[in-house]
């Protein structure tokens, strides 16, 4: 089974400048509104490149 990264929404607060988002190889973060909490799309890859970036410890793979 693949590995898919998920976000904690009570850690995650939105920024724009995210360095997990920008690291993506897939650019799977998405989210419904502007400064609202990203969210990890199906494009997913779990390649964990995103949680040693995350500086809000708020993502991990599952």
């Amino acid at each position: 089974m693949a590995r898919r990264a998920y976000i904690d929404v009570a850690r995650c607060d939105g920024y724009e400048g995210c360095p997990a988002m920008q690291i993506c190889p897939t650019k799977s973060f998405l989210r419904e509104e502007k400064d609202e909490p990203w969210f990890i799309g199906p494009t997913c890859l779990g390649c964990g490149r995103c949680v040693m970036a995350c500086d809000r410890q708020a993502i991990r793979l599952v």
